[in-house]
């Protein structure tokens, strides 16, 4: 092939990828007319799109995937988002709404606790299946809060039937208040499973008492 030639062909070749960057990058024909959102069921498809705030007109190829994913991550139900383009026109959004472990009452009202110890969501009734957890400064950043949930998530499916409250008003504090007025001391989360254990055991047992005491993981005082 000769000089000329070959400049030639790279000259067409320029153009060729100069008009292909421009179809995908400016070009109508590429715009974003969809937005198809998975994983959602507290949040409606309607407000993550508002979130998104993706401009009409705005071609698929210069919608910003990891500032939409922050954008939606910074939403409190949200846990983690995923955000990617679907060819010619669509942006997909994956979410993973945040799981209510617990309830805890903040200046009268009624907040879901995610396990990590975010609140994200303000309730009118307690929902079937979560706990109650009462502490002094509920967040994620509060030691007696995450406390109380590590023994929530140690308890067996038998005393979560029958649980009232979580009590954490320290680390080393935690009570559950059972049904019937029963009151078990916990002590602090470590050996939570151990504890839970015990106490399943006691309570199938048919050992009967007010207080169960298994702050020990090794051994318990019923009284």
């Amino acid at each position: 092939m000769t000089r000329r030639r070959w400049l030639s062909v790279v000259a067409a070749l320029l153009v060729l990828a100069g008009s292909l960057g421009w179809v995908v990058f400016y070009s109508s024909a590429l715009e974003v007319d969809a937005i198809e959102v998975r994983g959602a069921q507290l949040l409606s498809s309607e407000t993550v799109e508002d979130v998104l705030a993706i401009p009409e007109g705005t071609p698929l190829a210069r919608v910003d995937l990891a500032a939409a994913e922050t954008a939606l991550e910074n939403i409190s139900q949200i846990e983690s988002a995923r955000v990617s383009r679907d060819w010619p026109s669509t942006v997909v959004v994956q979410v993973t709404e945040r799981s209510a472990v617990a309830a805890v009452d903040v200046n009268g009202a009624t907040w879901l606790v995610d396990r990590s110890g975010v609140l994200f969501a303000q309730v009118s009734v307690l929902p079937e299946g979560v706990v109650a957890l009462r502490v002094e400064q509920a967040g994620q950043n509060d030691r007696a809060t995450l406390a109380g949930l590590e023994v929530i998530a140690a308890l067996s499916p038998v005393i979560r039937t029958i649980l009232v409250i979580v009590s954490a008003p320290s680390l080393t504090e935690i009570e559950l208040e059972l049904t019937d007025g029963r009151t078990v001391i916990w002590g602090s989360p470590d050996g939570s499973a151990r504890k839970s254990a015990i106490l399943a055991g006691l309570l199938a047992g048919g050992v009967v008492g007010t207080v169960y005491d298994v702050s020990s993981p090794t051994s318990a005082v019923v009284r």
